[in-house]
């Protein structure tokens, strides 16, 4: 079968050549607009040699992502075989689990595909254009193949509107989007219709973990809680008092209920809705300390252009925390914006504890849980960084 061909620039293909998945609209020499997008495309160099096959967008920064590198129809069986890959590797790596991400789109080798399984639940997004053509044989394949009982399309990113795709969110199978799941030390209630990304925050789930032994008797803060994971592992590990900020009222609902869930004791667990760097000049001004400390925020940029404005919030909640922490305490920090590197994020932890005149070492420096791979080319899939540090006093 014939496919359309897209042509780059000359000296444009390297980084392609090397693996990168992303073909830019400023590196094709024939970008034509009057091609639908989702198109299947064969990407050529200047002097026509075959890189990749993919899906083109006409209309978007990303002009190809490239699917495979061999002449390979992209079809049912193309797809079938990508996401049998990806299952494999996760039962291999969780063998006991029922809760993990299922397909984690570049690293996957199946760009803007992410699919999160919660037992015999899958919740599903389509971020591309190009995936987006292959919504049903998706869901063929994750019923007949998998025994999904219910798939739920959260169809609601940012992402879908620069491809020129409508958000929305619906059940496509069943009638089940609330899960009771267990990450090995807690449980949690999770709504897949309605909750943070797919329905939780998977790719913190081994770090959440980490801060477990640290809290014994200790008090602790959780800035940026969400639904509560650091603040349900704190407790898990016995913690005196947790306090947990978050600007979201539908997040500290959820952590309640989460409380409940597990049996922890709420006279144990503080909950303040509110900006997070309001309420740490508060608890500053207070002279509050706490021997554990947890920092998870959002990402601070989604562009590169944001960089300097996202490095400042970096260093702003980092300074805060080495000022209310105490003597021989933990901090655990967090950064999910891609655009920030691990030496970036560790020289910005520096220049707040140097401000603060405190001491540190780093016990851990960690990314994702390894159910969200990371593509060796593709530095965008390398976004989350988790430092453990212990403050020397």
């Amino acid at each position: 079968m014939e496919y359309t061909k897209v042509n780059l620039k000359k000296k444009e293909e390297k980084r392609i050549v090397n693996g990168h998945l992303w073909v830019f609209s400023n590196e094709v020499t024939n970008l034509d607009r009057s091609l639908r997008a989702g198109t299947i495309v064969d990407v050529l160099s200047h002097d026509d040699k075959i890189l990749g096959r993919g899906v083109f967008n006409p209309h978007t920064l990303i002009a190809v992502r490239i699917f495979t590198t061999v002449n390979e129809k992209i079809d049912r069986d193309f797809f079938s075989k990508r996401i049998h890959q990806a299952a494999n590797l996760r039962k291999m790596i969780y063998p006991n689990k029922s809760v993990y991400r299922f397909v984690h789109g570049e690293s996957d080798l199946l760009p803007g595909l992410i699919v999160d399984k919660y037992n015999d639940s899958y919740s599903m997004q389509l971020n591309t254009a190009g995936i987006e053509e292959y919504q049903g044989v998706i869901i063929d394949i994750l019923k007949t193949d998998f025994g999904a009982q219910n798939i739920i399309l959260r169809n609601d990113t940012t992402a879908r509107e620069l491809e020129g795709l409508r958000r929305h969110k619906e059940i496509i199978i069943g009638d089940q989007s609330i899960q009771l799941v267990d990450d090995g030390f807690i449980k949690y209630k999770v709504d897949l219709l309605n909750g943070q990304k797919t329905g939780m925050y998977l790719d913190q789930v081994e770090n959440r973990h980490t801060i477990i032994p640290l809290c014994k008797d200790a008090k602790v803060l959780d800035c940026f809680c969400n639904d509560g994971g650091f603040s349900l592992a704190a407790l898990k590990g016995g913690a005196e008092r947790v306090t947990s900020i978050d600007i979201s009222s539908a997040a500290l609902k959820n952590y309640d209920e989460n409380l409940t869930l597990n049996e922890f004791d709420k006279e144990r667990a503080e909950t303040i809705e509110d900006d997070v760097f309001d309420q740490l000049k508060k608890i500053r001004d207070s002279e509050n300390k706490f021997d554990v400390i947890v920092l998870d925020p959002p990402s601070f940029t989604k562009s590169k252009k944001n960089i300097p404005q996202a490095k400042k919030g970096y260093y702003v909640v980092n300074h805060y925390a080495f000022n209310l922490i105490e003597k021989n305490g933990f901090i655990a920090t967090s950064s999910c914006s891609h655009h920030i590197g691990v030496e970036d994020f560790l020289e910005i932890i520096h220049t707040a504890a140097k401000k603060a005149k405190k001491k540190y070492t780093i016990l851990k420096i960690a990314g994702a849980a390894p159910d969200h791979p990371i593509h060796p080319k593709m530095p965008e899939t390398k976004y989350l960084k988790f430092v453990l540090i212990k403050v020397i006093e």
